[in-house]
């Protein structure tokens, strides 16, 4: 039987840290430098955005609407809702945590802490997670969850995207624990896909298959790696269950260099498939790169981890080139400390700059779209966010454009990328709702949460590591 949606099991004591459910309302957005990123000629515009039952109903000009609740615009840019594609979210009670030294790298120790996970402590970092994301104007996630240890870890973490109300793709992965050589508890996948109208709320949450792969990295006894064929057997299983509900597949592939191949062995395979997300790709060749484009798949990069972890540089200028769909990601915060989307969009500009020895390589505006309108187009929500429109969903970020830091205003693009702050994001909607005003979030009780984090982090250290 499956949990009853919204029952305690689902977040367990925690569920009252959101003290009341985003709700949709009518809004004139008034006088707003508008940063559209629609289709060149479109992009920046003055004037007001209507939002009418979440969805964005006119942009630009004058507008009015006597039913409406008027947001004073003047001294704000409005951008879209920034779009995140890959972030195991159950990670953030082990932020920082990962010390790059032997022994607390960042493997070992999520692994030793994730194994104490209960349901409660992944609905507490979901929504630690889903909070500073909506902090940061990310309106849209990607939680790949690769902790699920039970049913009620998987119901605990979609719970808590429910309860903030974030855009999002859940996709339904193994444990730490898990052995490549097992196969996915995929009645889990099944039970959850049978019972996702309870989650959905109209579209906002989809949800997906957090895939292994057909390849496996394994150490020896001296810890030196190599690569193991997947069973078949254990990898088609979910596979084949996700593709026969038409939910998408997305996976870890070409990480390292000790997992060179694994999208030429998908290719050979006849795997790799239309919509398919690739995430990392650091290690990969042009002929991989050629098959992404000619199969429809989508790349996702986290640049700031790929880096810190020692996995090498990424090759966004290689896919960029080739016309590779591609979006950006936090990926975790005991990686990279905090979800601050912006900084990795100046990253991956500087990366692509630097491969082609030249200032005017990546421009400000093309690099924006890696969380906007591209990053939507790599989860299949193209046709909903990324781009300000009518006729879109009302996903918004209202930045303070009157800070020391951004004086005097020029080009817009490149304000945002390279001068922005998390703390200059002043208003953000998802689909029409309200969930942060005045640079406060309108919803979760963030000193409550922030209590409860730290109490968290101290349990679940004292459970992993004992005698320490």
């Amino acid at each position: 039987m499956a949990i009853e949606h919204g029952s305690a099991l689902a977040g367990g004591p925690h569920r009252h840290l959101v003290r009341k459910k985003p709700t949709r309302e009518e809004f004139i957005i008034r006088g707003a430098t508008i940063l559209t990123m629609a289709p060149t000629g479109r992009g920046a515009l003055e004037g007001d955005i209507h939002l009418n039952d979440g969805v964005i109903a006119g942009v630009g000009g004058s507008i009015n609407s006597p039913s409406a609740k008027i947001v004073d615009a003047k001294d704000m840019i409005v951008a879209p809702g920034l779009v995140d594609t890959h972030w195991h979210m159950w990670t953030s009670l082990m932020r920082n945590m990962a010390s790059n030294v032997a022994g607390r790298g960042y493997f070992p120790l999520t692994t030793a802490i994730g194994n104490c996970y209960e349901p409660a402590d992944v609905y507490l970092a979901t929504l630690l997670s889903a909070a500073e994301a909506l902090n940061a104007g990310i309106t849209t996630v990607h939680d790949w969850c690769h902790n699920i240890r039970t049913f009620d870890h998987a119901t605990s973490a979609v719970q808590a995207l429910v309860d903030t109300g974030v855009r999002g793709r859940f996709s339904y992965g193994a444990s730490r624990a898990h052995a490549a050589t097992q196969p996915l508890a995929v009645d889990g996948l099944i039970r959850l896909y049978d019972d996702w109208g309870s989650y959905a709320k109209a579209g906002l949450l989809t949800l997906g298959l957090a895939w292994r792969g057909v390849q496996s990295v394994q150490r020896a006894a001296d810890g030196s790696p190599h690569v193991t064929p997947v069973d078949p057997l254990v990898h088609r299983l979910d596979y084949d269950a996700a593709r026969a509900r038409q939910l998408p597949i997305s996976l870890h592939v070409n990480t390292s260099a000790a997992d060179r191949g694994h999208i030429a062995a998908l290719e050979r395979l006849g795997l790799l498939c239309e919509g398919m997300q690739l995430i990392h790709c650091t290690e990969i060749s042009q002929p991989e790169i050629d098959a992404i484009v000619a199969r429809d798949a989508v790349v996702t990069l986290s640049p700031y981890t790929a880096m810190v972890i020692g996995y090498g540089v990424p090759p966004l200028r290689a896919l960029v080139d080739s016309g590779v769909e591609l979006g950006l990601s936090v990926h975790s915060t005991p990686l990279c400390g905090s979800a601050n989307l912006l900084e990795l969009v100046k990253v991956a500009q500087n990366l692509y700059n630097a491969s082609a020895h030249s200032e005017v390589g990546m421009t400000a505006e093309r690099a924006l779209r890696l969380v906007t309108v591209e990053a939507a187009r790599t989860l299949g929500l193209a046709d909903r966010v990324g781009t300000i429109e009518p006729g879109k969903r009302a996903d918004l970020i209202l930045i303070d454009k009157n800070k020391l830091h951004m004086c005097p205003l020029t080009d817009l693009h490149h304000t945002v990328v390279h001068s922005v702050n998390v703390g200059d994001i002043d208003t953000v909607f998802v689909d029409g709702c309200l969930v942060k005003r005045d640079g406060k979030l309108t919803c979760i009780d963030t000193e409550a949460l922030r209590a409860a984090c730290r109490d968290a982090n101290r349990s679940l250290w004292e459970r992993a590591f004992p005698s320490r």
